[in-house]
């Protein structure tokens, strides 16, 4: 929003280094950016916008009210530098926790409504009365109980003999409410634990491989399989001996995972770190053009108006004021010109650069990605090698069994078999099944986990050309909006005194 603030300040005719309140509200905006000219800001206002993550605005140290109420920030952060900050509003983002301000000592007000976060209840006084239950036998030593964090019921203070009295008097109904509060905790805890392990773990692409679950979602629906291990112990053994190797073998497959994953993130970080930097470096050079203009800039325009002062008291003619008017309007022009082009060769410079070190980072990942298919392939061949012995040894222990069967009739078959164990092909069609699903589920895991490695890696490479594009053009438009402005400027304070040279006259 560099271009509203721009156009703005312009029709006020108001410098940006000297504005100290300023409000961007309803303007749809998506990200905090270009604020670094605004050096004096002592009051900004960002409210009703779209705006998803505090950032870039460590260089408004003066400020001291900040209003980013009704926005979609979730987290408090990169405030540090602030610390003249007295009033904060977050009201109504996606905010959970209250953090991040330790810096922010001057700070008097913080509006945090309608947000996301849940404190903890900590209650400290309770007026009941006038309400049934206030009236049962010991109510006050109930609520010193059960309340620990309360000081006072009914405006008295609840003293330590009556909260152990309470204690004492309600043991049996506290201590089982507490061990129901603890085994609920407990299993919330469990589950948030696997949630969380859950999305870690698919970042890595090997979600629920450390546990048991493909080898029970084999036979979920593999009704065959299922039936075969009613066989007998013989078959309950090799069902239990090709159970473990089976998990064995994903847990190989969760470790490769966790490994090319660890090793992935340091690259990702390298790189990020990289890149940040180089855009660091850059903007700090560009901004050292910025501000080298803005001096001289300051020093022609004191020029203009002595010579209007001048000029007022008849102190130089009119033809020397315009003469030198227009000689300071070119010189201008050509120190618009030099400052654009600096900050162009700077912007193309970056870009080049960039994008030549996302094609390396992009190319390593890909050698990441494809060490990482093939070793997990590896595992997976295995884990087919022992679907395949463990198929073999079933069948030649259902032959054995329904061999058994067929000469002692009288012995009992399990009612689940009887339909299998009709004859040979049938016994071999059940076998087929069985193994193909048990295939089917193996084989699926395997292309999950390969097609969610490439498509990150496609997902990615997309991620930063977008976003080196969208960053290019942005920069491309502040650069010469900036220098619009200044000769907008120019020309307000020259008007109807002389020409300004023609911009056409240049690339910009």
């Amino acid at each position: 929003f560099a271009f509203q603030v721009g156009r703005l300040l312009r029709l006020e005719g108001i410098p940006l280094e000297e504005v100290e309140e300023i409000r961007f509200e309803y303007l749809y905006i998506l990200k905090i950016d270009h604020l670094w000219v605004l050096q004096s800001l002592v009051k900004l206002s960002l409210n009703n916008n779209f705006i998803e993550k505090i950032e870039n605005l460590e260089t408004l140290i003066h400020l001291r009210e900040l209003d980013l109420s009704f926005n979609k920030i979730r987290k408090i952060e990169n405030l540090e530098t602030l610390i003249n900050l007295e009033k904060v509003t977050f009201y109504e983002n996606l905010i959970e926790t209250i953090e991040n301000l330790d810096n922010q000592t001057k700070l008097t007000v913080i509006s945090i409504g309608k947000n996301a976060y849940e404190p903890r209840l900590s209650l400290t006084s309770l007026n009941m009365a006038g309400n049934p239950c206030a009236e049962e036998q010991d109510y006050r030593l109930y609520v010193a109980a059960f309340l620990p964090t309360l000081v006072y019921y009914e405006y008295k203070r609840i003293d330590e003999d009556e909260r152990k009295q309470g204690i004492d008097r309600f043991e049996e109904t506290l201590g089982k409410l507490e061990r129901e509060e603890n085994e609920a905790q407990e299993k919330r805890n469990a589950i948030e634990k696997e949630l969380s392990d859950a999305e870690m773990h698919s970042k890595m692409f090997v979600e629920y491989l450390n546990t048991g679950k493909l080898f029970e979602m084999m036979y979920e629906k593999d009704e065959e399989g299922t039936a075969l291990l009613d066989i007998g112990d013989e078959v309950s053994e090799l069902y239990e001996e090709y159970k473990t190797q089976f998990i064995d073998l994903c847990r190989q497959v969760f470790e490769v995972g966790q490994k090319h994953y660890t090793i992935r993130q340091a690259e990702v970080e390298h790189f990020g770190k990289g890149i940040e930097k180089a855009k660091q470096d850059n903007q700090y050079e560009s901004i050292g053009y910025m501000e080298s203009f803005l001096e001289s800039k300051e020093t022609y325009f004191s020029s203009i108006k002595d010579l209007k002062l001048q000029l007022e008291h008849d102190a130089i003619t009119e033809d020397v004021f315009k003469g030198k008017i227009e000689e300071i309007c070119i010189t201008f022009d050509e120190l618009i010109h030099s400052t654009w082009k600096n900050l162009m060769r700077l912007e193309v410079t970056l870009f080049e650069q960039i994008e030549e070190v996302n094609q390396t980072f992009e190319q390593t990942l890909a050698e990441m990605i494809n060490t990482f298919i093939e070793e997990v392939q590896g595992v997976f061949t295995n884990v087919r090698a022992a679907e395949v012995t463990f198929s073999e040894n079933m069948n030649d222990a259902a032959v054995r069994f329904m061999t058994a069967a067929n000469v002692n009739p009288d012995e009992d078959i399990p009612e689940s078999l009887k339909d299998i164990l009709i004859d040979r092909d049938t016994l071999n069609n059940a076998m087929a099944a069985t193994h193909d699903v048990h295939m089917q589920n193996i084989d699926a895991r395997e292309d999950q986990l390969v097609h969610k490695a490439k498509g990150w890696l496609e997902n990615l490479s997309e991620k930063l050309t977008k976003d080196e594009i969208r960053r290019n053009r942005y920069k491309l438009l502040e650069i010469n909006h900036f220098l619009d402005i200044q000769r907008e400027e120019l020309e307000e304070l020259t008007a109807d005194q002389t020409s300004v040279p023609n911009p056409d006259n240049y690339d910009f």
